[in-house]
């Protein structure tokens, strides 16, 4: 059982920075990662200056073993809103040991408690073991299309923008 799930503070900044770049390793192998200092850098930046971004810490046994990155977004249906999942990372060591549902049942007090309406998220077709998690905690799966706008089409845009 964990011992500790919570809202990270700026305490945390290292313990954060670590998992988020061990999640870059787990979802990006082989590929070059930024340095540590950027990382940590960044996590100092987000917390401090209370970006959308808040990220969820878990413990277990004194070690930092879980992470999730979730933004509240408001307003929504009845003003209520939404809890949108961006991350669930579990370290290698500790999947199978309930950890991911332990943050979720967390997120699910946090959104009850913070009258939020839903959480929604999305995980990669090909991601079966987070589909079973999901699907086991009651995930309702919703067929919407996903966009995103990478790096170059945003330049690109930007550019445009900056045009006019």
């Amino acid at each position: 059982m964990t011992d500790d799930i919570r809202i990270a503070n700026l305490e945390d900044v290292a313990a954060v920075a670590q998992l988020v770049r061990a999640m870059d390793r787990h979802y990006r192998p082989g590929e070059d990662l930024r340095p540590e200092a950027d990382y940590r850098r960044i996590m100092e930046e987000t917390i401090a200056n209370h970006e959308g971004t808040r990220f969820v810490l878990a413990r277990d046994r004194g070690r930092d073993v879980g992470l999730a990155c979730v933004a509240i977004l408001r307003p929504g249906r009845d003003l209520r809103g939404l809890l949108y999942l961006k991350d669930l990372y579990v370290v290698e060591a500790a999947r199978g040991l309930g950890i991911g549902t332990r943050i979720i049942q967390f997120l699910a007090a946090f959104a009850i408690k913070n009258e939020i309406g839903r959480i929604d998220f999305t995980t990669d077709r090909d991601n079966a073991a987070a589909q079973r998690l999901y699907s086991a905690l009651g995930g309702v799966v919703k067929e919407k299309v996903y966009y995103t706008l990478p790096t170059e089409v945003l330049s690109a845009l930007a550019v445009e923008w900056s045009e006019t």
